[in-house]
């Protein structure tokens, strides 16, 4: 729904309640309280779009609802609490204001300012040198796999190609590939084992698990397909991560390290040049 519609339906709603009211109110003001006007323009951009007219009326209303439960607790508090607990809760508002200022300025600077490429030989050298700290917590494989259809009249020649393997049988597998079931050519990139081998619900656990260990080329047939698979690396639980497996999180790591480094300069350079400019200045402690 529109929100000039839900405009529409809010005010004849309203009107209908309290004619007398709307006749003295400001324009457009949706309620009162004490001296204080909540106004369809402080709403209309967080109304969710397409609502019903009864859906706008009622989430309209929550609103007005909660604007007023909000209004009425603040001044409840400003009546009876005490002057401590005030002043403890404005320091604490003014700590975070500051606090949430100077978290999005430096953020702001780290995107106008920081330096974010990461080279493949600091993530090499930061791996190398942290390479025992990164240990899988699932098996790993670089395989691939088709399913076909066991009365195919390429399967023989798809077999051999699939296991052979080189650069004109991998072209000629893929202009074939609409007559596959299922596939993935692409065994250069790790997966998950269990989730590679969920392709594959007929094939009994120790048989996988002797697939991967022996990195062994693999056909299972059927009377209505053949699935041909062939594991060429594979990584285990506990085992350290492989360096193309984790190079994205590492390069996440060292940007957040540079991060953490563009800030504390910025910073320390902002107090130096407070210093220098005689804005700032250490008091010794009598």
């Amino acid at each position: 729904m529109s929100i000039r519609k839900s405009l529409v339906v809010l005010i004849s709603f309203l009107f209908l309640i309290n004619c007398e009211y709307f006749s003295n109110k400001p324009r457009l003001a949706l309620a009162r309280l004490g001296d204080k006007y909540l106004f369809f323009e402080e709403i209309k951009n967080n109304m969710p779009i397409n609502l019903s007219s009864e859906d706008s009326i009622i989430y309209i209303n929550n609103q007005i609802i909660k604007w007023a439960k909000n209004l009425i607790l603040n001044d409840k508090a400003l009546i009876n609490l005490d002057f401590e607990e005030q002043k403890n809760l404005f320091n604490m508002v003014e700590s975070y204001k500051s606090d949430l200022f100077s978290h999005y300025y430096k953020e702001k600077m780290v995107k106008i300012s920081m330096d974010t490429l990461i080279s493949n030989n600091e993530i090499e050298n930061y791996y190398y040198n942290n390479k025992l700290n990164f240990r899988l917590n699932q098996d790993l494989v670089k395989a691939r796999y088709i399913k076909i259809s066991a009365d195919n009249y390429n399967i023989k020649d798809v077999r051999n190609r699939f296991k052979r393997f080189n650069q004109e049988d991998i072209i000629f597998l893929d202009s074939i590939s609409l007559q596959f079931s299922l596939f993935s050519l692409n065994d250069s990139t790790w997966i998950n084992k269990d989730l590679f081998f969920s392709k594959f619900p007929d094939i009994k656990t120790y048989i996988k698990n002797n697939i991967v260990k022996k990195t062994l080329f693999y056909q299972l047939e059927d009377s209505l397909e053949l699935y041909l698979i062939k594991i060429n690396k594979s990584v285990f639980r506990n085992d350290v991560a492989p360096l193309d497996f984790i190079k994205p999180t590492l390069k996440q790591i060292l940007l957040n390290k540079k991060k953490i480094q563009f800030i504390s300069d910025f910073e320390k350079d902002l107090i130096n040049d407070a210093i220098q400019k005689k804005e700032f200045e250490f008091y010794e402690n009598n």
